[in-house]
C-alpha cells in the first residue's frame, strides 16, 4: 500500500456522502439556475416529489427548508412551494439569522456600525454631486422632522431612519435601498436599547447635520453654511 506521506491525495479527508435532502435541493436549484423552473413557478407537491425521487416526506421538507434559506423558493401553508422572484432584498433576508448571531458579539456589532457609517458617508458624497432639487427638498424636510422629534425617543429614531432612507435613495439604485433596509432591520433592536436622552438626540442630529451639510457644500466652498441649503 502506498504511504500517505508520499502522496498528497491520500492525505485528504474522506469524502462525505451527500444526504438525500441535499441531493433533492441541488437538483431543484440546478433547474432554477438553468431556467427550467422560472420565478413564480409552483414546484410539484411533496407527494409527487416523494414518488419521483423515491424518498420520504422529511427529506422533501428539509430540501425545501434549505432552498428557502437561500432565498430561492417560498413555502406557504396549504399551497405548493414556488420559485421566488429574485430581488436584492431576498439576498439580505437570507443573512438575517447569521447577522443576528454576529451582532451579539461586541466586535462584530462595532464592525457593522462602522460599515454603516462608511456607507452613509459615501452616500452623502454622492448626494453632494448628484442630488436634484426635488430630492434635496425631501432631504431637508426629513432632517427638519428629525430635529423637531428631539425629546421623543421613538419618533426621533423613526425620523432618523426616514432621513437616511431618502439619502440612500439619491443613488437611484435598488441595491442601496436594500442595504439601508437590511441595516435598519439588523440594528433596530440595538438602537432601541440605547438611552437616547435629549442631549444624545441633539448630538446625533448635529452629527447628521454636519456630515450631510459638509458633503452638500463640499463642491462649492469651505465657508460655513446652513445644515442643508437649497
Amino acid at each position: 500500500m502506498e504511504n500517505a506521506t508520499q502522496n498528497p491525495l491520500l492525505r485528504q479527508t474522506p469524502i462525505r456522502r451527500a444526504k438525500l435532502h441535499e441531493l433533492v435541493a441541488r437538483k431543484i436549484e440546478d433547474m432554477i439556475q438553468a431556467g427550467e423552473l422560472k420565478p413564480g413557478d409552483r414546484l410539484p407537491s411533496e407527494r409527487d416529489l416523494m414518488s419521483a425521487f423515491n424518498i420520504g416526506r422529511p427529506a422533501v421538507r428539509e430540501a425545501f427548508l434549505a432552498l428557502e434559506s437561500k432565498g430561492m423558493i417560498v413555502t406557504e401553508n396549504g399551497r405548493r412551494a414556488r420559485v421566488r422572484i429574485p430581488s436584492v432584498d431576498n439576498v439580505f433576508t437570507t443573512l438575517d439569522g447569521v447577522v443576528g448571531l454576529m451582532i451579539n458579539q461586541t466586535e462584530s456589532l462595532k464592525n457593522l456600525f462602522d460599515a454603516r457609517a462608511f456607507i452613509e458617508a459615501a452616500m452623502a458624497r454622492h448626494a453632494a454631486r448628484a442630488i436634484d432639487a426635488a430630492r434635496l427638498a425631501e432631504l431637508k424636510a426629513a432632517l427638519e422632522a428629525n430635529q423637531n422629534a428631539i425629546g421623543d425617543g421613538e419618533r426621533f429614531m423613526q425620523t432618523d431612519i426616514a432621513f437616511h432612507r431618502i439619502l440612500f435613495q439619491t443613488a437611484n439604485n435598488p441595491v442601496f435601498d436594500a442595504v439601508h433596509t437590511a441595516l435598519v432591520g439588523w440594528l433596530m433592536a440595538r438602537w432601541r436599547k440605547i438611552d437616547r436622552t435629549d442631549a444624545v438626540q441633539t448630538l446625533a442630529y448635529k452629527v447628521t447635520c454636519k456630515s450631510t451639510g459638509r458633503s452638500k457644500n463640499a463642491t462649492r466652498t469651505r465657508r460655513r453654511r446652513p445644515c442643508i441649503s437649497t
